[in-house]
């Protein structure tokens, strides 16, 4: 378990590559659905190892900067809960639309989950930080926006999605965010926490 709370995001960035070539191999073979599927998948393991390996500084901005916590190394956000939250989210929410890719509503909940990235990095955690940069907005620019939107488009233009897909998906994202992200963190947040983060996760928050 210490080995997987210290390696998880390289772990993550690992599969990323190894589906990226798995892809570039036999994407021909899969239906297109499915190559952008594991693309989204894909966006979510860079978009972790962004923010927790490299630059890696996102617990710095989160428990400084947002939560201004006394203790910014575990509380409210500790390298347990967050390889807990983020190995649910990938290896869960995100992997699960491509064994099920009849199941529109399933892949449209991460592609909302995409689009909500695009507020927390881009407007709401560079507003706190007064900056134009936070671990986690590339992936959100350059993947989930883009695959997000391939997404949308494809299965309108192949009129895959109705309005049940629409409402289920909308519902499971805000229910998936909410137990995942805000209620996993509440559960799991310890002032006493055992489970730090590194100096460098913490970045020049550390500091402050």
């Amino acid at each position: 378990m210490n080995y997987l709370r210290k390696y998880w995001q390289d772990i993550g960035g690992i599969v990323a590559l190894v589906v990226c070539i798995g892809l570039l191999i036999i994407h021909q073979n899969m239906q297109e659905i499915e190559v952008i599927l594991c693309l989204s998948f894909v966006a979510i393991l860079v978009h972790q190892f962004e923010e927790y390996r490299w630059p890696g500084y996102f617990p710095g901005i989160f428990n400084v900067v947002i939560f201004k916590s006394s203790n910014p190394d575990k509380y409210p956000l500790n390298s347990q809960s967050a390889m807990v939250i983020n190995i649910l989210i990938a290896y869960g929410f995100y992997l699960l639309p491509i064994f099920f890719i009849d199941q529109i509503w399933l892949g449209l909940a991460p592609v909302f989950m995409g689009f909500f990235q695009l507020i927390w990095h881009g407007l709401f955690a560079n507003m706190k930080i007064k900056g134009i940069y936070n671990p986690g907005l590339f992936a959100v620019l350059l993947l989930h926006v883009p695959i997000g939107t391939w997404y949308i488009n494809y299965i309108i233009a192949h009129g895959l999605v109705t309005a049940t897909d629409w409402i289920l998906g909308s519902v499971y994202f805000v229910i998936a965010t909410y137990i995942l992200i805000v209620k996993g963190n509440i559960w799991m947040k310890d002032e006493k926490s055992k489970f730090s983060f590194t100096k460098k996760q913490l970045g020049s928050y550390s500091a402050k």
